[in-house]
């Protein structure tokens, strides 16, 4: 169990640190990054749907995803949509053809395409943006690694044992916890407006990046499969790490149309 402790720490240290470089230097080095990690996540999850991971399907996910990115980056959101929904369509018809689940394919294309041009196009704004995705990363790895430690420490009533049984209340409750200084941290480091206002949005990406956690638990489930890879040391594989990024990002994107709209500024 140490061993697996340090594992997790370490890794998660490896990562943070490299999203963390990625992000504050934004530009290309983020997108391109953006693009490698989403290839990465259509390799596992076709493997996930039972295929090898380097058939059509995956092929076609993994080239729909990095284009998704670069047109992003380019600042073409609209060409990227194009993009999505062409490979959308392609990964259906590859389904259909070799016989696999369609709505499986579909889904898993538009499960990671559209978080990843969501944060790419959330750095495309400057400041804003950079201390956008920062936000957003803190929130999601404190809600992980308080959901963690509390959860082993206090244990008690699983949060829902058919899906994943490890995961408790009183881990959802630290994580939720853990969130909410995470956001106020960010925002009193920064001298944002209306400090509270961030805890609270935190606590709301926190429970939504939980529902995403669950929700990929539910897949691996279906598909009988425990990890979804094995690359990183302590966490799994790539999906296993970003499930609840992926969940949160399409939201933060959202949030900061809003906010712009509405005259609110990040900082």
């Amino acid at each position: 169990m140490a061993e697996r402790l340090g594992a997790r720490a370490a890794s998660g240290l490896v990562l943070g640190a490299a999203a963390i470089a990625a992000t504050y230097w934004g530009g290309w080095v983020f997108v391109v990054l953006a693009a490698a990690v989403g290839m990465l996540l259509a390799n596992e999850w076709d493997r996930l749907c039972g295929g090898s991971g380097l058939g059509p399907q995956a092929l076609i996910h993994a080239a729909a995803i990095a284009a998704t990115a670069l047109c992003g980056g380019a600042g073409s959101v609209g060409t990227a949509a194009i993009v999505i929904g062409v490979g959308t369509v392609l990964s259906a018809a590859a389904a259909a053809f070799a016989q696999r689940g369609v709505a499986w394919a579909v889904g898993g294309l538009l499960y990671t395409c559209v978080p990843v041009l969501a944060l790419v196009w959330l750095r495309l704004e400057d400041e804003g943006g950079r201390l956008a995705v920062l936000w957003l990363f803190a929130v999601v790895w404190s809600t992980d690694t308080g959901a963690y430690f509390v959860g082993r420490a206090v244990g008690g009533p699983k949060l829902a044992p058919t899906i994943s049984p490890g995961k408790t209340w009183s881990g959802s409750f630290g994580g939720i916890a853990a969130a909410a200084l995470a956001g106020l941290a960010v925002a009193l480091t920064t001298g944002a407006q209306a400090p509270w206002a961030w805890v609270a949005v935190s606590i709301v990406f926190s429970i939504v990046g939980q529902a995403g956690d669950l929700a990929k638990s539910k897949v691996k489930r279906h598909f009988h499969v425990k990890d979804s890879g094995h690359l990183i040391p302590g966490h799994g594989g790539v999906l296993d790490r970003l499930d609840s990024t992926l969940a949160t990002a399409p939201l933060a994107a959202a949030l900061l149309v809003a906010a712009a709209r509405w005259g609110i500024q990040w900082q």
